[in-house]
């Protein structure tokens, strides 16, 4: 269902804009860090690709962290491989690049190349990118040169005759990429069944779609900046292992790969430590402890906890489109989402204040 819909939605989307023609043999070469890699390289295999560059700050982090979590949850990992392209090859060092996607998961690997095959490859794709200095197109970016990078976000199905089968949006989510995949590639004959740990998370999944929702009461409280009503009911008390006991509460997800986030979390701290009306709690997505714990160390992160969930498709689940993410609950029920960085604490100052208020007042 869900490659249906892609299908015939993107299709006529990408020959319009490219004329490129949707099953056309797909045609490349590049290098990773150990030597050539072109469309013969992975024989019998399916390709998974995408393009970006390693300092994209949203995009890429969230596209590379579906490609790690979508190899651990698919059935059958041994039949595709997947590569991220780099379009920023000026500053992506070949090196410097397969350590960037080995982060996410070591069998990710980083592609780089000439500009020439570069964009051969991305036209083939229907793929668009480019560069911009003091907000104007430059065609061609220097080493040293402070200029930005744009692209499009699509993640594309390359079959083993190396003919494009299916383009998905990076907003597909883990959850929606296993389906499409599991459809395509299906089980190796050694597995005939799903892994206990994917059961597992479908039944989590059914069991928070299954719940009933508990209604809100209104609250004429003025949301920080950013921040939109939540469409769907969720409790906190089924995200976390132990919620807190504060009236408000702001949950934060993230990562240490995600540059935003890096930025958001010592803002995010010095407000926990600062006011005693809004609880923060700061959810690692799926990241080793120790990783998690070292970042907290690094970062000097003193007022919040180190909390991880190993739920891929949390984010999704929640009205996330990518990291870092954060949600408001009153009583334990959403209330509120914002995609993107939290950059000042007033607003939430204010809002915690407000639904304080509103209590006593009842």
């Amino acid at each position: 269902m869900i490659r249906a819909f892609f299908i015939k939605s993107l299709v006529c989307f990408l020959a319009f804009l490219s004329g490129t023609v949707y099953a056309q043999s797909i045609r490349f070469d590049l290098f990773d860090n150990k030597g050539p890699v072109s469309h013969e390289s992975y024989p019998g295999k399916y390709l998974l690709m995408a393009i970006g560059y390693t300092s994209c700050p949203d995009i890429c982090p969230t596209t590379l962290y579906e490609f790690g979590a979508v190899m651990r949850a698919i059935k059958n990992p041994d039949a595709i491989q997947p590569l991220f392209v780099t379009i920023d090859p000026t500053n992506d060092e070949v090196n410097r690049l397969n350590a960037y996607t080995g982060f996410f998961d070591k069998r990710i690997v980083g592609l780089s190349g000439t500009k020439e095959n570069i964009k051969h490859f991305a036209d083939q794709l229907g793929a668009t990118y480019g560069y911009s200095l003091h907000g104007k197109r430059i065609e061609d970016p220097a080493p040293g040169m402070s200029y930005a990078v744009y692209h499009s976000a699509l993640i594309y199905l390359i079959g083993p005759d190396r003919e494009l089968l299916d383009v998905y949006d990076y907003q597909i989510g883990v959850e929606g990429l296993v389906e499409a995949l599991d459809e395509v590639l299906g089980s190796p004959e050694a597995e005939a069944n799903p892994s206990s740990a994917m059961l597992s998370a479908r039944q989590t999944s059914e069991a928070a779609v299954r719940a009933p929702a508990k209604v809100t009461p209104a609250l004429n409280c003025e949301l920080p900046e950013g921040f939109v009503d939540s469409k769907e009911a969720h409790e906190l008390s089924t995200l976390l292992d132990s919620a807190p006991a504060s009236r408000v509460s702001l949950l934060n997800l993230w990562a240490t790969w995600c540059a935003p986030c890096r930025v958001e979390l010592p803002i995010l701290d010095t407000f926990a430590g600062s006011q005693n009306d809004m609880s923060v709690i700061a959810l690692n997505l799926n990241e080793p402890t120790e990783r998690v714990a070292e970042f907290f160390k690094a970062q000097a992160i003193k007022n919040l906890q180190p909390q991880r969930s190993e739920d891929n498709a949390l984010l999704r689940r929640l009205g996330g489109i990518g990291l870092p993410f954060n949600a408001l609950f009153v009583d334990g029920q959403a209330v509120a989402i914002k995609n993107g960085v939290i950059k000042e604490t007033e607003g939430l100052s204010h809002y915690a204040q407000c639904v304080k208020a509103h209590a006593v007042s009842q």
